[in-house]
């Protein structure tokens, strides 16, 4: 794999984390008959569409969690097209984009946002002490990136062993099965929401989330919670399975409610042509402003597949 293949799919895992790292930040709202059935995988239908499917994704998963059961791969089968949170069938053209739009405005460094300390320890830790040599080797040419993009190199570090995406893993199998591709959003829409976060707190988190793993707390432990919550098929309680900083940075709408509520006209226009095959972060399924309940408000019906 080229070194622009592997930073493709390293930005790739940079946009979906930015759903799965802050996804507690919605409220789950009232519990008992308005929790939602533990499953990643919704069928929908009615207000005239082709049945079609919503499964929820986490980006990034041991290989050994990693799970695809016989109602996934049906509902699959039984789709003709594949739509993601950014259509993934385009990799080489999609970073080449991504690496054009990961510069800070401005002309800002990463030194210019960090003391000298922890720049020296953010450097070192990328350089020496990772254990992902493509990080490594981004990490020589990404002084002027956004720091969420480089925050997001860091999720690998918390799985051990091989990794898996189920973006990828996804892509692969629709390529084999000759499905067209779409995206509920573009590579510059994606990049205009890491815009919406100061970069003095993108650089803050990141130097929190090394500190952190370095410690074996926090982050990695929060991680751990979302993947249990993952494998239960719970994507309400992923809602409230990590702690974070959303609220501090004040962009919650931004990063979560408006882009889910953009979703659900999208949905509806290319149901109507075609059963779709939905793949986006679990962490945007749940909660009162999740693309399930906004859904079921505009008169669709979605039903749990288990």
């Amino acid at each position: 794999m080229s070194i622009l293949n592997k930073i493709s799919v390293l930005f790739a895992s940079a946009f979906f984390f930015v759903s799965t790292s802050i996804i507690q930040a919605q409220e789950v709202g009232a519990q008992g008959d308005n929790s939602l059935d533990k499953s990643l995988l919704w069928k929908v239908t009615g207000n005239g569409i082709k049945p079609s499917y919503l499964f929820g994704t986490i980006h990034m998963i041991a290989a050994s969690d990693f799970f695809w059961d016989k109602n996934m791969a049906k509902a699959f089968k039984k789709s003709k097209k594949l739509v993601m949170e950014i259509d993934m069938s385009q990799t080489m053209a999609m970073a080449v984009q991504m690496m054009q739009l990961a510069p800070m405005q401005g002309d800002q460094s990463l030194v210019d946002l960090l003391s000298e300390e922890d720049y020296e320890m953010v450097k070192k830790y990328f350089t020496e002490e990772m254990n992902s040599q493509e990080a490594q080797m981004t990490f020589g040419m990404a002084q002027n990136w956004q720091p969420m993009l480089l925050q997001s190199l860091l999720y690998k570090e918390m799985i051990e062993g091989p990794v898996k995406m189920y973006e990828m893993e996804l892509t692969g199998m629709a390529r084999k099965a000759e499905m067209s591709f779409g995206g509920l959003e573009t590579v510059a829409e994606q990049m205009a929401i890491f815009n919406t976060i100061p970069y003095k707190e993108q650089a803050k988190a990141l130097v929190e989330m090394i500190q952190n793993i370095k410690k074996g707390e926090s982050g990695a432990n929060e991680f751990a919670k979302m993947v249990e919550k993952y494998k239960q098929q719970d994507v309400d309680g992923m809602l409230v399975a990590m702690q974070g900083d959303l609220d501090e940075m004040g962009n919650q709408d931004a990063m979560l409610d408006n882009r889910n509520k953009k979703w659900i006209p999208q949905i509806a226009e290319m149901s109507k042509e075609m059963s779709v095959f939905y793949a986006v972060g679990a962490g945007h399924l749940g909660g009162q402003n999740g693309v399930i309940r906004l859904l079921r408000k505009e008169g669709y019906k979605v039903v749990a597949v288990q």
